[in-house]
């Protein structure tokens, strides 16, 4: 037994890579490689151009093969080592309805044919080849089909360069515009501020100036009202004298109230330069702000047009997403879900909590749910529907991180892991920025569309029916993320579609 399965692996490793044969006055070609004399000759007869080795496929010149006198001698060895063997296997290359040696190969069926078989009248009126024939005929078909498979291999990593070119250029010029976005908005905003505080500055300056004069004219007036009541005072004691103090320097003292009376009428009691300093920076800064409102609008025209833009991308996206459903292990207990797990409805809930069976996987005690599948990269759409038993469904909508906490309070904001809008039927609809923080929204619907770009980093609301932008979050996903839903009042329910 040793014997044989030393004799069978040394034949393996002396048999022509061809003719699947014991070698027959091999030969050595360039690479190393051995072969049938009888072989590489017919194979260098067959080829017209290059010819290539028939197993590591390098390029060999014509003639360039030597005798292996080692090889030659070990296959005598070989074969003297087990006849019976040998014997074997030549009765293996006969055929075995007639015991003939097998010569030829029909291109029918593939039967190998020995020369009865070939002359019969099963295969007499077959296409038939001798064996050394076809295998050279298929040899050349192989090497044709390798060559044009080569050629397609040559031209899809062409493709692929020039593809990989293009996006690293297109991604250049991503990199680029945000930056030139960044850079006109932040020297807008620079000269917003400088504006800003030139005008401030200003109207503060008028401010300022007002108050001195203002200061100066109640100085003014305080002194002429104590001068006033000085003469007041002197002309009531007058009165009460007698008539010769009466009279003494009489003509002095109403000569001073004449005086003080035409100094008091030729005062004027408010400056009226400072009104009509006022109304001139007013009508400044109208028409500053008239120019920032136009602006303002041409903005909001300008993005409209743009989110419209998105939304039909999201409905482009929307049809070659996959479906959405309810994933059931991450459900809280108190939720129940449709046979097709697209329905999911918030039930009573009990104030004995504890009779509900928990999960580790599922969310507790906020009724929460997941939806499936999760997504760490392209884009998707799906929209979602909220109602109640009194049409007054409340529910938060939106995508979570997959890594978020299932149990015990949940803190629903984007550092958490979570990027949602809370919505009360048709009455309030919230973007939840932040831990304290809620941005209320001017468009509130029950009908819902969630759109996630993971490469452009943005989860964007809109209204299902209207197709109107509703929110957009900007962030950096820390990794996979899932669709979010939680129903805050019994009753609630939530369909996704599709």
């Amino acid at each position: 037994m040793a014997s044989q399965w030393v004799s069978t692996n040394l034949e393996e490793e002396v048999t022509c890579p061809i003719c699947l044969d014991i070698l027959k006055d091999p030969v050595t070609i360039e690479c190393g490689h051995n072969f049938c004399h009888f072989c590489i000759t017919q194979l260098q007869e067959a080829s017209r151009y290059h010819i290539k080795c028939p197993l590591c496929k390098s390029s060999m010149k014509r003639d360039t093969y030597a005798p292996n006198w080692l090889l030659t001698n070990l296959i005598q060895k070989i074969r003297a080592m087990d006849p019976s063997e040998r014997q074997l296997k030549e009765k293996e290359l006969r055929c075995p309805k007639h015991g003939e040696k097998l010569h030829y190969v029909c291109e029918a069926d593939g039967e190998f044919l020995c020369v009865v078989c070939h002359d019969s009248k099963d295969h007499k009126l077959h296409e038939s080849r001798l064996i050394e024939e076809a295998v050279e005929h298929h040899q050349e078909q192989i090497q044709l089909h390798v060559g044009i498979l080569e050629q397609k291999e040559q031209e899809l990593v062409h493709m692929k360069a020039q593809v990989d070119k293009k996006i690293s250029h297109f991604m250049a010029q991503v990199n680029i515009e945000k930056q030139r976005i960044h850079t006109e908005f932040k020297h807008l905003q620079q000269v917003l501020d400088e504006n800003k505080n030139f005008l401030l500055s200003n109207i503060e300056h008028q401010a300022q100036h007002g108050v001195k004069e203002c200061e100066q004219y109640n100085a003014d007036t305080q002194a002429q009202l104590s001068l006033l009541r000085d003469l007041m005072d002197t002309l009531k004691a007058k009165q009460q004298m007698p008539p010769r103090q009466l009279l003494q320097d009489i003509r002095g003292t109403l000569k001073r109230s004449e005086e003080f009376q035409v100094q008091f009428h030729s005062k004027t009691p408010i400056p009226l330069g400072l009104d009509q300093q006022l109304n001139e920076a007013k009508s400044r800064h109208d028409s500053v702000i008239e120019s920032l409102r136009k602006c303002e609008e041409q903005l909001q025209a300008d993005r409209k047009k743009h989110q419209g833009k998105i939304l039909q991308d999201m409905n482009a996206t929307h049809r070659q997403s996959a479906p959405v459903t309810f994933d059931v292990a991450s459900a809280h207990p108190g939720l129940s879900l449709s046979w097709d797990l697209k329905t999911v409805t918030a039930a009573v809930i009990s104030q004995n909590h504890s009779i509900f069976p928990v999960k580790q996987q599922s969310f507790y005690p906020s009724r929460c749910i997941l939806g499936s599948p999760g997504f760490s990269t392209g884009r998707h759409t799906w929209e979602v529907e909220l109602s109640g038993l009194k049409g007054d469904g409340a529910g938060v909508v939106g995508v979570a991180w997959e890594k978020v906490p299932r149990q015990g309070s949940l803190t629903l904001e984007p550092a958490s892991g979570f990027w949602v809008l809370q919505i009360v039927s048709n009455l309030e609809c919230q973007a939840i920025t932040g831990k304290d923080s809620r941005e209320n929204l001017p468009v509130c619907s029950s009908r819902v569309g969630v759109y996630v770009d993971f490469e452009g980093k943005e989860v964007t609301f809109y209204d299902a029916t209207t197709k109107n932008h509703i929110y957009t979050f900007h962030t950096s996903f820390p990794g996979k993320i899932f669709p979010f839903f939680k129903l805050l009042f019994s009753g609630t329910q939530i369909t996704l579609s599709p």
